[in-house]
């Protein structure tokens, strides 16, 4: 139909079968037409321009894994292990394990990144006789973030597994600022995405200027968790927002 339309613009009917009036209506349909095309390609322009989401972590690096495990601990018990020059949002990613519950002295638990059964997930493991939690952080180093997410909406934790039912809590926070935090609970056989949209979040954090980004985990007895990646989510009315920006952008235009 768009080849016809063009053809029929460059060689404009005016014989005994087509009146001026016929030729008229047509290039009315072909001016719709174009400025049909002009303002999806405004749209799809604008929607280009909005800002992606940030990947906080993919789980993806240091090559060789990151974790840490406690065996035979007691309540309290912790382990850390802090990497740098890594590909996560301020390049520098800490794990930290504490036991929270033991059942019997005779007890064992891990979280690991990117390791030998873990490639490209982050996950974590109890024994039978331990509740633990995990806390994942991202700071610089302790340096900050200095992240602007005031033009997203949400955290997404993606492919996210557990067996066992598991509390999930988000932190933000702006160093000399304020923290802000949301917990999402999972039941039992959890498996999909987990969204902590920002209205949801309890707090005085900054969203222009996030230093520190923590995800902590509190997993039972027998727990299994496992996740691919921790990101944001834009803002949905960023995108109407552009898309209307750069429509009244080329109706502005066309009147002129």
């Amino acid at each position: 139909m768009a080849n016809r339309f063009v053809d029929l613009a460059l060689y404009p009917r005016n014989d005994s079968h087509h009146s001026q009036e016929q030729n008229n209506n047509t290039m009315k349909i072909i001016t719709q037409y174009s400025f049909g095309r002009l303002i999806t390609g405004a749209l799809l322009t604008s929607m280009a321009d909005l800002p992606a989401a940030v990947v906080v972590d993919q789980f993806n690096s240091p090559d060789g894994g990151q974790g840490v495990s406690i065996s035979n601990g007691i309540v309290g018990t912790s382990q850390n292990d802090v990497r740098t020059g890594l590909t996560v949002l301020g390049g520098s990613r800490e794990v930290f394990l504490q036991l929270e519950a033991i059942y019997d002295a005779a007890n064992f638990c891990s979280a690991n990144v990117n390791g030998v059964t873990s490639t490209d997930e982050f996950s974590l493991a109890n024994g039978s006789n331990v509740d633990t939690v995990c806390k994942l952080t991202w700071d610089a180093n302790s340096g900050g973030l200095n992240t602007n997410l005031s033009l997203d909406y949400a955290f997404s934790i993606l492919n996210v597994h557990n067996d066992t039912p598991v509390a999930y809590t988000i932190s933000m926070q702006t160093f000399g600022g304020g923290t802000s935090t949301q917990t999402v609970n999972t039941g039992l056989n959890y498996t999909g995405n987990l969204t902590f949209p920002f209205s949801g979040f309890a707090g005085g954090a900054n969203l222009a200027d996030i230093d520190s980004i923590s995800l902590n985990i509190e997993g039972g007895r027998s727990v299994d968790v496992s996740m691919d990646a921790l990101v944001t989510v834009p803002e949905p009315a960023s995108a109407v927002l552009a898309a209307l920006g750069g429509l009244g952008l080329l109706v502005r235009r066309r009147r002129a």
